[in-house]
């Protein structure tokens, strides 16, 4: 059987990171295409996504989602981004016996916060950096009894704000909000949850951004294959009573790179901008898994 034939049929997906050199606002010009270099990460049987980053002495951190499919699950961790991008070797900071992803970066008084994806464990935490980016405890307990995925906070008008998917309830299309006047917390569910529902242009995709006086919101179009594209949305109304945003720009996969079948994670560092992308590849480790549920045979 051939690989084309292998990755047609059995195909899984293999994301990898990448940067570009310009801000995340040049995504709202229509059809900006930055130049975008990837990692050399080589590993078979794992990939790099949901990239967040922050710069610490010039030097720029990313904190990410490594995933093993030897063993199904998803830990954090972290490397620093040189010119060179070809001899980097990710070290685990974040591991719990849930699958961990998406490791939001936020900054408030000084500190350094994340908010990992662990919906497992039907919560949303709240991490801070007790040395960054290597050591992280868990402070908070931001929303409960939630299954919290692509958790992602942001400052506007005075307030916090926590937009969230329940990964256990159509994830792709419905978006909730919580809000609160510290990142710690009581967080307060917006009276209109879910506030938006909508597969094209709901699920969080990364760093919420200010241009030119108004905010902008990336959202996973997920109506093609999840993780298809993605949407800036620039937020039009958001109190705790309302919530209006209209799509702004479209940023499609890089179709004629090394990773053209989807794009689902942008986040701002800088004057830079990291993003992900991912190809269909053929994975043993994930036809077995995906074999042995079929089959009722998996033991976790």
């Amino acid at each position: 059987m051939t690989t084309h034939v292998l990755n047609a049929f059995f195909g899984y997906d293999k994301w990898n990171i990448g940067i570009a050199h310009e801000q995340i606002s040049c995504f709202l010009r229509p059809n900006a295409r930055p130049n975008v270099r990837w990692l050399s990460y080589p590993c078979d049987d794992k990939y790099l996504a949901d990239p967040f980053a922050a710069i610490r002495n010039g030097r720029i951190y990313v904190l990410c989602e490594e995933f093993d499919y030897r063993t199904d699950k998803g830990r954090i961790v972290t490397l620093e981004l040189t010119q060179g991008l070809s001899s980097l070797a990710p070290e685990v900071v974040m591991e719990l016996p849930v699958h961990m992803s998406y490791p939001y970066l936020f900054e408030y008084q000084g500190e350094i916060y994340c908010t990992p994806e662990t919906y497992q464990a039907h919560e949303v935490g709240l991490y801070k950096a007790d040395d960054f980016p290597y050591r992280w405890r868990k402070i908070a307990v931001m929303v409960s009894n939630f299954a919290g995925a692509d958790n992602t906070v942001f400052k506007y008008n005075d307030r916090w704000w926590l937009t969230s998917v329940d990964e256990e309830a159509r994830p792709h299309y419905k978006l909730f909000v919580w809000h609160a006047s510290d990142p710690t917390g009581p967080w307060m569910p917006h009276a209109a949850n879910p506030v938006k529902v909508d597969i094209s242009s709901s699920r969080p995709a990364g760093t919420p951004f200010f241009y030119k006086g108004s905010l902008y919101r990336p959202a996973q179009d997920c109506s093609r294959t999840y993780g298809g594209r993605i949407v800036l949305n620039r937020i039009v109304t958001l109190t705790h009573l309302k919530f209006i945003e209209e799509l702004a720009s479209i940023i499609e996969p890089y179709s004629t790179g090394p990773y053209p079948d989807g794009l689902h994670t942008i986040s701002a560092a800088g004057n830079n901008t990291i993003i992900d992308g991912k190809r269909r590849v053929f994975n043993k480790h994930a036809f077995k898994n995906e074999l042995w549920d079929l089959l009722g045979l998996r033991q976790d």
